[in-house]
């Protein structure tokens, strides 16, 4: 398995991929914009997305959006989004690509941080201990 930054010709694999994601959030179908929202992500390179390729196929991804962070008065990665294919999940791929992030906020000298666990002071950060818990937690499910 591969994983490695996504680029504009991943865009056929990766935007039927993204939007079953956007599905299983509960959201209604929709390739085309799923398609560009991707696209003008990688064109106004705002995000960025690993995927985790076997073969040819694109069978997860991670995204990440650079930020900054006032009250800690630091750059951030913020992480929304991973998702692995249903049928390739339980084989570690969700934890290769989490840590394909940290190493990047490591490369970068920035925190990377996840909005869907928030603590009480509004951030959870990948390094800490407890946060390493609730990331294998998230990767369990996908893995």
């Amino acid at each position: 398995m591969l994983i490695r930054i996504a680029i504009e010709d991943d865009l056929t694999q990766l935007a039927p991929l993204f939007d079953r994601y956007r599905q299983s959030l509960g959201q209604a179908p929709a390739l085309v914009e799923s398609g560009e929202f991707l696209q003008a992500r990688l064109y106004e390179n705002d995000s960025v997305i690993f995927i985790a390729q076997l073969a040819q196929d694109i069978v997860g991804f991670i995204q990440l959006y650079p930020s900054f962070s006032s009250r800690l008065l630091k750059p951030v990665w913020y992480f929304d989004d991973l998702y692995v294919e249903e049928a390739f999940r339980h084989q570690g791929i969700a934890t290769r690509l989490v840590e394909k992030a940290r190493e990047l906020a490591d490369e970068t000298g920035v925190m990377a941080v996840r909005r869907d666990y928030l603590s009480g002071d509004g951030f959870v950060f990948i390094d800490d201990w407890n946060t390493r818990a609730l990331f294998a937690e998230q990767a369990a499910n996908q893995n």
